[in-house]
């Protein structure tokens, strides 16, 4: 193993090296956000330049948006990694070109490099090599690049070798994949079975509408035990329709394949008990994870009580592979245009109508985009900086994938797409991977005293109660769970001389008040969770995927850590406020903004100190947070550059994915605790050292006090 580890850090660390040569200019627009502030905020950006430079901290090396806070970092304007990229491609048509006929490619023959006795790895060389490249439809434009080269033993194609050691040129056509080799969500809404049997199902605990990649499964395993004859009631048109899917629905992974260690072990299905172990119980990649299990099993049992002939046909583990497979190898081509109209589904004469149906009687917007299931294309792997881009043409009706790196892809290089702009954290929950050389983004979570019932998933899934007009709400069961866990959040009372009680009226209500809007903001993924930007923004895919491309534990680079902390510091704000703030109307003004519907109230910035005790606030949570995992930073990096974990086992992953939480988490316990000081020195400057608001607890309040505020909080 020893041996072995060295070899991989050897070839590892030669590709890092080689990457790192490439061009490290970082490019963007600047924000316009500062046009778009109000009179209050510009009085803060004044006060805020008297606090001066930290000395040698990670503080002086970043980007401030000057909000009035050391806390509020760059606001990035980029999508954010939570959504759903594969559903969102360019709008415009792809601009590449195809190699030209006349080149001749001198090949080098090789032989084969797996086990050809091996049946599962001459079917996968065949899928490769056969199923788009070779499709015969002379009606479809269907294209492979002829440099591509199949290696079944990482389930994807390589530049092949030849004597003259060309390379598929930047902008040449890598595959086109016609329409008629992709399986939507849009198709599988049409399917008149899924229609008749499935079109009622809703999640069982909340009435919630079902995702459309939940019926795009259900479609895809029925699509398989038709081809295998294993569905009772069989047409000559389910045949028909199935017959050019064959083998695609054969390559996908199986049940077995994703429970099991190897390569297409995913986490969703990794048990409880491990999970706990890798991750801790409340971080994060643990609470997604979970979201994606509960989601796929409320999914099965909603169908289940929707169809009895579903039931008796499908398996739960049948299910969740398929499901699996839909949510870690789906694409999307965008919202469906006039060439998917059809004439007559389900009575519909106009593709208008027929979206308007899907919305109305399902709650599923397709005009916000499909799913696609892309044979190939969903075999290659994925980088934060790919050498090919894929794009959905309309007018081809095709995915048109074309090379886009400035040298081109060089012999011998994987074929590397970008599924999109996802956390580690989220990348291991939804594909069952992550690089492991910090190109991904990371995130962390303050949320420490209550699970969030908004797991990170937008409507995709959620255990809130979505309405006809989209609000969500917490199930009364769940609602009355968080209320107890929420006070938890104000157990030391900073600002305050002592622990608050009911002989303390004034403050007594102001506690009482952010109680209720801490109710409110519970569920809202962005009061607690915060992203940051990529730990190595040059890193480059290696040559190949079998080995990692650093074997450098990854890290964040102080004069490059950007991050938008407004939202957090918001929460902190409100959990700090006392009743010198808002002028001494801080009553006032959370009594007035419990009147409205939505959570949108954040506090802004007051005085020197609330942010203070604000950045107190925020230094105690991320601390907290440190302690739910198994492991910490200076461990876990210790591990991954002794290069002792198996690349890509469980192990490997979780100790990647967890190290970026963790080091995010110190990040902003850095700001927190430097920041602090600094608002303390100005607010002394101003206010007694004994004053009040300059008071921090060292100890919780008594618990009883908090047992008072569940007692009064439906009388206010």
């Amino acid at each position: 193993m020893a041996a072995k580890s060295n070899n991989l850090r050897r070839r590892a660390n030669k590709k890092q090296s080689e990457s790192d040569q490439g061009p490290k200019k970082e490019t963007g627009k600047a924000s316009k956000q500062s046009r778009k502030r109000s009179k209050q905020q510009q009085n803060d950006d004044a006060s805020f330049s008297n606090i001066g430079t930290l000395q040698k901290t990670l503080l002086v090396s970043l980007i401030i948006v000057s909000m009035g806070s050391v806390l509020i970092l760059t606001s990035s304007k980029e999508q954010s990694p939570y959504h759903f990229d594969m559903t969102k491609p360019s709008s415009s048509e792809p601009k590449v070109k195809q190699p030209k006929e006349s080149k001749a490619y001198d090949f080098i023959a090789t032989e084969p490099d797996w086990d050809t006795t091996d049946s599962k790895l001459n079917q996968t060389f065949t899928f490769l090599k056969e199923y788009v490249c070779q499709y015969d439809n002379p009606e479809v434009e269907s294209f492979c690049h002829p440099l591509l080269q199949p290696v079944p033993a990482r389930r994807t194609h390589v530049v092949a070798k030849t004597h003259s050691h060309h390379s598929i040129e930047k902008n040449e056509v890598v595959m086109v994949l016609p329409r008629t080799l992709q399986i939507w969500d849009l198709d599988a809404l049409r399917d008149e079975w899924i229609a008749q049997n499935l079109f009622s199902a809703t999640h069982a605990k909340t009435n919630n509408p079902i995702d459309s990649g939940a019926f795009l499964a259900a479609y895809l395993v029925r699509m398989k035990l038709i081809a295998s004859m294993d569905w009772s009631s069989i047409t000559q048109n389910d045949l028909d329709s199935v017959e050019r899917f064959i083998d695609f629905l054969n390559i996908l992974p199986t049940y077995d394949d994703y429970k099991s260690d190897g390569p297409h072990s995913h986490p969703v299905l990794w048990p409880e008990q491990e999970i706990h172990a890798l991750f801790g119980k409340l971080t994060p990649t643990t609470i997604l994870i979970k979201g994606y299990r509960t989601m796929i099993d409320s999914e099965y049992m909603a169908f289940c009580a929707a169809s009895s002939d579903f039931k008796q046909h499908v398996s739960i583990q049948y299910y969740t592979a398929m499901r699996l497979s839909v949510i870690s190898r789906s694409f999307g081509p965008g919202a469906p245009k006039k060439e998917e109209e059809m004439n007559g589904i389900h009575g519909f004469s106009s593709l208008d109508e027929e979206l308007d149906y899907y919305k109305r009687a399902l709650g599923i917007d397709l005009r916000k985009g499909c799913r696609a299931m892309s044979p190939i294309l969903d075999m290659w792997n994925s980088h934060a900086k790919p050498n090919v881009e894929w794009k959905y043409s309309n007018r081809k009706r095709a995915f048109v994938i074309s090379a886009i790196d400035r040298k081109g892809i060089p012999e011998n290089q994987e074929i590397m797409v970008s599924y999109g702009k996802y956390t580690d954290t989220h990348m291991l929950a939804k594909f069952g991977y992550v690089n492991g050389d910090g190109s991904g983004h990371t995130e962390f979570s303050i949320a420490i005293m209550h699970p969030m019932l908004d797991v990170g998933m937008n409507q995709q899934f959620t255990n809130m109660m979505i309405d006809k007009d989209g609000k969500m709400t917490p199930p009364t069961f769940d609602k009355e769970a968080q209320k107890k866990a929420m006070t938890h959040y104000l157990r030391y009372d900073d600002g305050f001389e002592k622990c608050i009680s009911k002989e303390t009226p004034e403050a007594y209500k102001l506690k009482l008040l952010k109680l209720r809007h801490l109710q409110k903001i519970a569920n809202s993924h962005d009061r607690w969770t915060v992203t940051l930007g990529p730990r190595n923004t040059t890193s480059k895919p290696g040559e190949t995927s079998d080995v990692p491309i650093t074997m450098d534990a990854p890290r964040f680079d102080p004069k490059k850590v950007k991050l938008n902390g407004m939202k957090l510091i918001a929460t902190c704000r409100l959990i700090a406020l006392n009743n010198d703030d808002f002028d001494g109307k801080a009553i006032e003004v959370l009594e007035r903004e419990l009147k409205s519907d939505d959570s949108s109230f954040m506090v802004p910035k007051q005085s020197d100190a609330l942010e203070f005790r604000a950045l107190i606030v925020m230094a105690r949570l991320t601390t907290g947070a440190l302690r739910l995992y198994p492991s910490d930073v200076q461990k876990d990096m210790a591990t991954l550059e002794s290069s002792t974990l198996e690349f890509m086992s469980k192990e490997w992953l979780a100790t990647h994915v967890r190290l970026g939480e963790m080091q995010s988490l110190e990040v902003m316990r850095s700001i927190a605790t430097s920041g602090a000081r600094q608002m303390q020195s100005r607010a002394e400057e101003t206010l007694p050292l004994e004053h009040p608001s300059l008071n921090i607890h060292k100890k919780i309040c008594p618990e009883e006090y908090n047992t008072e505020l569940l007692e009064d909080l439906d009388y206010m």
